[in-house]
């Protein structure tokens, strides 16, 4: 835990992994995920209340699960994902035929991308983006990581003050 030991090329942030969603039917929360969203069910684990649906590896994965009523996330509300789509229109329309809601019919936004906000049966709100220029049209960030000094001149040590 620390001391003068040195650092090794590990402990790095490989990915974004999982964004959990509550849902109140697992099983019916996997119906909409995987028929209508067209998603992978990676994970189904009915003991725990869970599942996990995303595309293939190593794609970040949407995790749902059932929530005591103690927990403080329940289903409704903004979940924060983000899905892209090849095509907004397409996409809409596939749901508007699956009666999906949307909160946001397909909108170009001023940041230069087409998005939209639906409902899952819970509640949850999805945005879905298609903005296939978006890293080439935004600036490149100033601010890059820190490179690591090399092997044997890193230390967790911290000097004193």
């Amino acid at each position: 835990m620390g001391g003068e030991s040195p650092y090794f090329e590990k402990g790095n942030v490989k990915r974004v992994w999982i964004s959990s969603v509550p849902v109140r039917d697992l099983a019916e929360a996997i119906d909409f995920y995987v028929d209508v969203l067209g998603l992978d069910l990676a994970v189904e684990d009915a003991k725990r209340n869970w599942a996990e649906v995303g595309g293939p590896e190593p794609a970040g994965k949407i995790g749902l699960y059932v929530p005591t009523k103690k927990d403080a996330r329940q289903p409704g509300g903004d979940t924060g994902i983000v899905l892209e789509v090849d095509s907004i229109f397409e996409f809409h329309r596939r749901l508007v035929d699956q009666e999906v809601p949307f909160k946001l019919k397909p909108e170009r936004r001023a940041w230069g991308g087409i998005m939209a906000v639906f409902l899952d049966p819970d509640g949850n709100e999805i945005t879905a983006v298609e903005d296939p220029d978006h890293y080439r049209r935004l600036p490149k960030p100033a601010r890059q990581r820190r490179e690591r000094p090399p092997e044997g001149e890193r230390s967790c040590r911290r000097s004193a003050p």
